[in-house]
């Protein structure tokens, strides 16, 4: 309990130190001390309209993607949405916005920075990936293993933020209730947030819950990445090793 207080205490006082604000015409501009997967530091744009607050990304998440080869088919484009719907984000062409008020301004800028972190992580794909995106691969093999679960489930943690789950599978008589996340590029940083989001989530269900993780490893990625899961009492699933029977046991609906 003392180690993922102080994970959680660690983290929040990480992104105050690190993140910086600049006046820009009417904006501030909120430059992030997360990363996007082309190493740029994921900048918000912030400004009063009477009695509302807006933030946008100047359209640069979805300009970027573009830019780097990112085909948005119509089928990518319904997924972005049901992303985007998750986090309460809206879109004029390639900006992304959400609308706030003075009280749940933190509130909805944590969902606005998370929903943009989605959006890299899900939307990059590998050249052997290019016909289906990592979300949608977990969902057909969960549907083929017969693995019955409810997706985009959110959560209220101890801090009062929400956190966006992508699968929650009930309770059976040999697993307690398990909640699902999909990292399609896993990085320390996708790492580090996660555990933030679990450790802050934990407290407020069943004592006995579990998180898997999905990760990606169609691209090779650091041991310390699944060590640190391993190391909060996660399970870290290798998409390679899906149908291993330990793997099987602990997705099983019955």
């Amino acid at each position: 309990m003392q180690a993922i207080d102080m994970l959680v205490d660690d983290y929040i006082h990480w992104i105050k130190k690190e993140i910086q604000i600049a006046s820009v015409g009417e904006y501030y501009e909120v430059t992030t001390p997360f990363l996007d997967h082309f190493n740029d530091y994921i900048q918000l744009y912030i400004k009063n309209d009477n009695d509302q607050v807006i933030i946008s990304d100047d359209g640069y998440t979805i300009r970027n993607l573009e830019m780097n080869g990112f085909n948005f088919t119509t089928n990518r484009k319904k997924t972005l949405e049901k992303i985007l719907s998750k986090y309460g984000i809206s879109s004029n062409e390639s900006e992304l916005l959400t609308k706030a008020t003075r009280k749940n301004f933190a509130l909805k800028k944590h969902l606005f920075l998370q929903g943009i972190l989605r959006v890299n992580d899900m939307f990059t794909v590998t050249r052997k990936s290019q016909s289906l995106l990592f979300y949608d691969k977990i969902s057909e093999y969960f549907d083929k293993q017969e693995i019955f679960y409810s997706d985009n489930v959110n959560f209220a943690g101890q801090s009062g933020l929400i956190h966006n789950f992508d699968f929650l599978l009930q309770r059976t008589k040999k697993q307690p209730e398990r909640l699902c996340k999909a990292i399609n590029l896993p990085s320390t940083q996708n790492m580090k947030n996660l555990l933030f989001q679990w450790s802050d989530t934990k407290e407020q269900r069943h004592s006995d819950t579990k998180l898997i993780v999905f990760l990606n490893d169609e691209k090779r990625f650091s041991p310390s990445i699944e060590e640190g899961f391993l190391n909060y009492n996660t399970y870290p699933i290798r998409w390679s090793e899906r149908n291993q029977a330990k793997t099987l046991d602990l997705l099983a609906s019955a």
